[in-house]
């Protein structure tokens, strides 16, 4: 019974397989209804290969789709990629005119399965178009970012190239939302973009010029105004915008030399920012490099410090007082050429170095340095970071062990010194007490021995009294001994006389 089941439902799935392409082979017959920009559904019924272009940006577009050798006819002012006038020096595109009176008989002519028209042509070339049976669509001037987007899709579906529109337009956004989120939080300067001089016309809210200022960090002075707007002289001089983005090219010099004029009279004192007029008034896939430009213009000294860093190379080793090279390949990552500041942290200060990049230009840049100290040396740049070991050098190394020999010789020394010195304050300690007790002895001998030589000089006076009575005994002895010798011969004189 299960098998049964299983097998049934193996059988559904191959057969639902089977009939998948069937459905889209029959959905491709029918053909591809589109809505454009006018709420017109226009049927397609089988893929173009054979398509008409009335405007520069609608060029620009199909080329950027990779539709390019589908294409069979341009206006005069269809100039981008260089591509398209290649084609057209070869014959493989047909001029039909401008893009406000294109020749209804060339477009014919070329016999297209498609052609892509927009707001300026008139309603009945439009109805022409139809009624000889040709598709034809109509976009208008985009009047923001996302409507370039949109129109993108549309010409996309319109061609049978979703993938190739949805690829393209996220391209797109991701380029624009890079540099809107390096922008996010900055200070916003005033700006203006005029369009034409004598009279003044300037882009008003509702144009795509005005929602790429917004969201590149400006403030169009002239939001007030609706889409493309005539003004006076007299109210761009009262709004004196910071920056004045002005289309030029060379040959084309009408519009800057006007405003030019203005600010060397002092009537206004803005900075003034030519962009290619290809570029500012065509709402096409080059809205993310006009984009990059107006951020730069605006907010150069964020624009120069974005870059990305490809490789960081720096020694593992050094020893102090070597001299350093760090080498680091850093890319432009944007689609406009111009000077970046690249900083490198090292140790916590910062080297810089001021380099030229084009759109996607790597270059190979290098720091060098005097490593001062030893330990680690931490040097970063955007996202890459390495670490140089620093070394010291073999005088450091001898001092560093004279150092340490001293310090152990201390710590000996100290161990061995201080019962000793605790010895030596104990026998002080003793010594001093002896004093004390000798100076006490000395004072009470001081006393006793100044009795005693009063007494020896009782005793010396006495001694010399005896003295005196000695010598007195003596010579009385003395006389006596002569009286009686003096006696004795007068006894014998008298003796021998008788």
């Amino acid at each position: 019974m299960h098998m049964r089941r299983a097998t049934s439902i193996l059988l559904l799935l191959l057969i639902l397989s089977l009939l998948a392409p069937l459905s889209l082979v029959s959905a491709q017959e029918q053909g591809v209804t589109v809505v454009d920009d006018f709420g017109r559904e226009v049927l397609i019924p089988r893929e173009p290969t054979k398509i008409v272009s009335t405007a520069p940006s609608i060029t620009e577009i199909l080329f950027a789709l990779g539709l390019g050798d589908r294409v069979v006819g341009v206006t005069r002012y269809c100039n981008y990629p260089p591509e398209v006038l290649e084609k057209v020096g070869k014959g493989e595109i047909t001029v039909i005119g401008g893009y406000t009176d294109p020749s209804l008989e060339k477009i014919i002519g070329l016999n297209p399965d498609l052609v892509i028209g927009h707001n300026l042509l008139k309603p009945e070339f439009v109805k022409k178009i139809e009624d000889a049976g040709i598709p034809i669509i109509v976009v208008k001037t985009s009047e923001t970012i996302q409507g370039v987007y949109d129109d993108i899709k549309l010409i996309g579906k319109a061609c049978w190239a979703d993938d190739a529109a949805s690829k393209l337009v996220e391209k797109l956004k991701n380029r624009i939302t890079f540099w809107e989120k390096r922008v996010e939080g900055v200070e916003r300067v005033d700006v203006a973009e005029i369009a034409w001089v004598n009279p003044l016309w300037v882009a008003g809210n509702g144009t795509y010029i005005h929602d790429i200022i917004e969201h590149a960090g400006g403030r169009n002075v002239f939001a007030d105004k609706n889409w493309w707007a005539s003004v006076s002289d007299e109210e761009l001089v009262a709004r004196d915008p910071d920056y004045i983005i002005v289309p030029y090219k060379h040959g084309q010099e009408l519009i800057y030399e006007g405003v030019m004029k203005m600010k060397e009279e002092g009537l206004i004192h803005g900075e003034v920012i030519p962009i290619d007029p290809d570029i500012i008034s065509r709402p096409g896939p080059r809205v993310a490099l006009l984009f990059e430009m107006v951020v730069k213009a605006l907010h150069p000294e964020i624009w120069s410090k974005v870059y990305k860093v490809e490789n960081l190379i720096a020694p593992r080793r050094a020893i102090v007082g070597d001299l350093i090279t760090v080498y680091a390949l850093v890319k432009n990552p944007g689609m406009v050429a111009g000077e970046k500041n690249v900083e490198l942290s090292v140790d916590g200060k910062t080297i810089s170095k001021t380099v030229k990049l084009g759109p996607g230009e790597e270059r190979l840049l290098n720091f060098t340095f005097v490593v001062e100290r030893k330990g680690t040396y931490e040097v970063r740049l955007g996202s890459l970071s390495r670490s140089i070991e620093v070394s010291p050098t073999s005088e450091e190394i001898m001092s560093e062990a004279r150092k340490s020999i001293e310090e152990s010789m201390r710590s000996y020394v100290g161990e061995v010194i201080s019962p000793i010195s605790s010895k030596l304050d104990s026998m002080t300690s003793d010594v001093s007490s002896l004093k004390q007790d000798l100076d006490k002895l000395e004072s009470s001998t001081s006393s006793e021995i100044a009795k005693l030589s009063g007494e020896v000089s009782k005793l010396g006076e006495q001694v010399g009294s005896l003295n005196g009575l000695a010598t007195a005994s003596i010579v009385l002895s003395i006389i006596a001994l002569i009286i009686s010798l003096a006696s004795v011969a007068y006894a014998y004189h008298k003796v021998k006389k008788a």
